[in-house]
């Protein structure tokens, strides 16, 4: 009797290893948590290179128009004032979260620059960080002209 309830034993193992039903669940368990943290980490950088990109767009937009200004205060106004239309303009940025700072090149006088900071954390990754790596807080760009433009 030990001996065929054994044999069976075997025979319902070899089955339960046999078996393929339930295969492509399991496989679907253990990968969408890895192709989700994927995905969240495109995503998130994506928008996070949109905004590098946008906002180097718009200081290069205010460095240009910079260069129209006879004084440096003129010069500022109508790089702030290129900013201030630039981000009523976009959907990315709101107004007041991009900070902007023009004034003379310290390291060449005749390059006049236009630096603008924003804060990325307003950008809403701050839930996915135990999901995927984030980037930096901050977004810094500058852009210089010549001073005249030539």
């Amino acid at each position: 009797m030990i001996v065929k309830n054994r044999a069976y034993g075997i025979g319902l193992a070899r089955r339960f290893f046999a078996s393929q039903r339930g295969n492509a669940a399991v496989e679907f368990a253990l990968l969408v948590p890895i192709l989700l943290a994927l995905f969240a980490g495109i995503v998130v950088f994506g928008i996070y290179l949109g905004a590098s990109h946008n906002l180097k767009q718009i200081a290069s937009e205010a460095a240009r128009a910079s260069i129209a200004g006879v004084s440096d205060q003129e010069r500022g106004d109508l790089a702030r004032r290129r900013v201030a239309t630039a981000l009523t303009d976009g959907a990315m940025f709101k107004p007041g979260t991009v900070s902007v700072a023009v004034g003379a090149d310290p390291a060449d006088a005749t390059l006049y620059t236009v630096t603008l900071t924003f804060d990325a954390k307003t950008l809403g990754f701050s839930g996915l960080s135990g999901l995927v790596p984030l980037p930096p807080d901050f977004i810094r760009t500058t852009v210089s002209v010549r001073r005249g433009g030539l």
